[in-house]
């Protein structure tokens, strides 16, 4: 398949208007904001026609002045309004090719096609923002696979369920149930409810003062209980929102495992289609946060050399949003045979790790509580509450923590911001292990390790405290390949006394 410089589909222009109006509109409230507060609506109308009609000429040129054209091994695309651009893709530094549908793609039979290759650069290397669904999937084919194998058969290009079926492909999809417990428990609504109250903070700007002071007036005569009521039935309805937010971006979620990659379709407003090649893969986490773990629930990610463009799980891929801790070890045997599941092997870190955290909380406290004393006295309780939560939060953070080794694996498990972390890394996944060590943590026979592999050109570090310093020799020996380390050998160290 090979062909001359085309365009992109006409609808093309539709989506560069929505996409540089989106980038505008905060600029455009800012300044109606600080310049237009007594004339906003007449502010507002002038300023939004000005720069409605400034980008639809700029998305009419940006669709014009882009072209792609395919020949045997590379995508070519030009582009640029007037400085012009020229880019050519190599199939052979392809990595990964993402389909991705929005509500108005569907409608017109399109789909938005995303490249990405192993430059070092963050963002997207090409991307076709409307194309017909034939042609995305001729060109993801062309690009993606040869012909044929070494072996001489032909390659699968297509992802569908009669394939799946037929070939008995691992295969997983996550349920509705599912994914109402995952919005349930992730928290997401409290980013709605800050995006409220941040609102609310800032209405008394757009909304007329009789119509402010009125609702102001009401609210201030109504019975403590009306008041609860009507917090209840908002925090309610914040929480069905960050819910629905979540199946939408999660719905008919499935992760499919092919030979050399993982494929992953999700979405009910945007469908994408994600393909995560099986070599990028550099390590495999499970994240419980602190209303999950009671239930034994957990999210299953990758950290992928390149991942997912734009999204805003701290730009970790998620291979599967809510799942039980007991199917776990059969999802990764089913999934990814090359992860072995040994949090039930995990070796706790050494107890002195708490009395080191627990001491170094109360010097810090001792300070403020002499401030304290010296300048606000009737708030001194303040330190003891501190106290008190810091030594919870030190406390988990030593239950939780654990490491364990294997011929070809470290796992790593330690708590951040009250969830718990247990991340699996291969060795020759490892960018650097670093262990460190302060005077005091030498005294009392502890060290901490830190891994560091590659995610998204940024880099992804690991940290557990509290290992024993015997068995520095050992880490460094297995990363550096110079030992042949397993379970039992560095076990041993791991699980002395803890005094």
């Amino acid at each position: 398949m090979t062909f001359e410089p085309r365009r992109l589909h006409i609808a093309a222009i539709i989506f560069i208007f929505f996409k540089t109006m989106k980038e505008t509109i905060l600029l455009l409230f800012s300044l109606i904001i600080i310049f237009g507060r007594e004339q906003f609506f007449t502010y507002l109308l002038i300023a939004t026609i000005a720069i409605a009609c400034s980008i639809i000429i700029y998305s009419w040129l940006n669709w014009l002045r882009f072209t792609y054209s395919l020949n045997q091994n590379e995508l070519k695309i030009e582009r640029g309004i007037i400085i012009r651009k020229k880019r050519t893709i190599s199939k052979h530094r392809i990595q990964s090719i993402h389909l991705s549908q929005n509500i108005i793609h569907r409608l017109l039979g399109l789909t938005e096609l995303q490249i990405e290759t192993a430059g070092s650069d963050i963002n997207v290397d090409a991307k076709l923002t409307a194309i017909s669904i034939e042609e995305a999937h001729a060109l993801r084919n062309q690009l993606k696979f040869d012909q044929q194998d070494q072996s001489g058969t032909e390659t699968t290009n297509t992802y569908d369920y009669d394939y799946i079926l037929e070939q008995q492909v691992p295969k997983y999809e996550a349920s509705y149930k599912r994914l109402f417990a995952f919005g349930s428990t992730s928290g997401g609504f409290g980013v709605i409810i800050s995006i409220l109250l941040f609102g609310i903070s800032e209405a008394e700007l757009f909304i007329p003062d009789d119509i402010y002071q009125s609702t102001t007036a009401w609210l201030l005569t109504q019975a403590l209980g009306t008041l609860i009521a009507l917090s209840m039935i908002l925090f309610i309805l914040m929480w069905l929102l960050g819910v629905l937010g979540s199946i939408i971006k999660y719905g008919d979620f499935t992760v499919v495992r092919y030979e050399k990659e993982l494929y992953i379709t999700r979405g009910l407003w945007e469908k994408k289609q994600l393909s995560i090649p099986l070599n990028r893969i550099q390590a495999v986490g499970i994240k419980q946060n602190i209303i999950r773990l009671p239930f034994q629930l957990a999210t299953v990610y990758l950290e992928v050399a390149g991942g997912e463009v734009d999204q805003s799980e701290n730009m970790r891929t998620i291979i599967f949003p809510l799942i039980k801790k007991s199917e776990i070890q059969a999802f990764l045997t089913t999934m990814l045979p090359e992860y072995q599941y040994t949090m039930p092997d995990l070796h706790p870190v050494s107890r002195r790790l708490f009395y080191y955290q627990w001491c170094q909380l109360l010097v810090g406290l001792s300070v403020t509580l002499a401030v304290t004393l010296l300048f606000a006295r009737p708030f001194w309780w303040i330190n003891g509450l501190l106290l008190l939560m810091g030594s919870i939060y030190f406390y988990l953070n030593y239950r939780m923590a654990g490491a364990h080794l294997t011929k070809q694996q470290l796992t790593i498990q330690s708590m951040l911001l009250l969830s718990r972390e247990t991340v699996f890394l291969k060795r020759d996944r490892i960018q650097a292990l670093e262990l460190k060590q302060s005077l005091l943590q030498k005294r009392l026979d502890i060290a901490t390790i830190r891994a560091s592999i590659l995610n998204n050109f940024i880099g992804r570090h690991y940290t557990v405290s509290g290992i024993k310093q015997s068995i520095h020799s050992d880490i460094t020996e297995w990363y550096s390949y110079r030992g042949d380390y397993s379970l039992n050998q560095v076990g041993i160290d791991l699980n002395t006394e803890k005094k």
